[in-house]
């Protein structure tokens, strides 16, 4: 059996589970798909960079001195990274779309085994430009913050009277930290935002009333842990109106119209709920 159709029938389970119980069961791990698609951008966006410190460091011993103005400041940094950067959101918006076209798919099969019968039909090239668009204007001000980063570090280095080298050890940090975490955060929270704008709208396309929040369950959901800025594990199986905001103000997960700590790096999902026969949804947020 192919792999495609391998995981068309882990979510065929999914749904019959669903349907015969009205209950949800633990996930203990994203969609292998969405899972390939994120890791494959996070390797993309790491090789980008190799050179990129060298480059940096190497440009700022032949300048001589640390930039004092904003201007100047802002030009030299630009100067080297936005080229890298640029290259960068192009493989983030190739990802965000890939993304959102298979959530469409998952999404459509979810509604079948619902018990609807419809005919599949594409995103439309205006819906997949516009999710383009928006995955580059949330990665301009993604890598606007990371330049700030680094434009901090050059002042910093200079009110604290240190030399280039000096300056170098502190750059090399932030090189490693872009490295070992932001691009990584930055993979996943592009992937799977695309991927909950893809199921939205599919279920929008759709005329679906109803849609229903899931964690992927582990140790790691927020919620678990007493620290957590956001709770996402008491929203898990959660149903509301499709035109309705989630108890956390979101109206999917990844929504960035909510604080950043409910959608920063989030691993969770939304799914199209359709109630079985005979069930009722008397108000809402509703727990089946």
């Amino acid at each position: 059996m192919c792999e495609v159709c391998k995981l068309l029938d882990m979510d065929r389970e999914l749904v019959a589970f669903l349907v015969a119980h009205g209950a949800l069961p633990a996930i203990k791990e994203q969609d292998e798909r969405i899972t390939e698609i994120e890791e494959k951008l996070a390797r993309r966006l790491v090789s980008l960079q190799v050179g990129l410190e060298s480059m940096f460091i190497q440009r700022l011993r032949e300048l001589g001195y640390i930039p004092l103005s904003i201007l100047e400041q802002e030009t030299f940094i630009a100067d080297i990274l936005d080229p890298i950067f640029a290259d960068m959101e192009e493989e983030i918006a190739e990802a965000a779309v890939e993304s959102a076209v298979v959530a469409r798919q998952l999404t459509f099969e979810e509604i079948l085994e619902q018990g609807l019968e419809l005919v599949f039909t594409e995103f439309s090239e205006r819906v997949l430009e516009e999710l383009r668009e928006r995955v580059y204007v949330f990665s301009e001000d993604t890598f606007r913050r990371i330049k700030g980063d680094f434009r901090a570090s050059l002042i910093r280095g200079y009110e604290e009277g240190k030399g280039i080298d000096d300056i170098a050890v502190d750059l090399r940090a932030d090189f490693k930290d872009l490295r070992d975490h932001r691009l990584q955060t930055i993979a996943r929270t592009e992937v799977q935002g695309a991927q909950n704008i893809g199921i939205f709208q599919t279920m929008q396309d759709y005329n679906v009333r109803y849609k229903q929040w899931l964690t992927v369950r582990d140790s790691r959901v927020r919620g678990r842990n007493p620290k957590d800025r956001a709770d996402h594990y008491s929203l898990h199986g959660q149903v509301v109106r499709m035109d309705e905001r989630f108890s956390n103000g979101l109206m999917h997960p990844l929504d960035r119209s909510g604080p950043i700590e409910e959608w920063i790096n989030c691993r969770c999902r939304c799914r199209p709920y359709i109630p079985t026969k005979g069930e009722q949804i008397v108000r809402t947020p509703y727990y089946p």
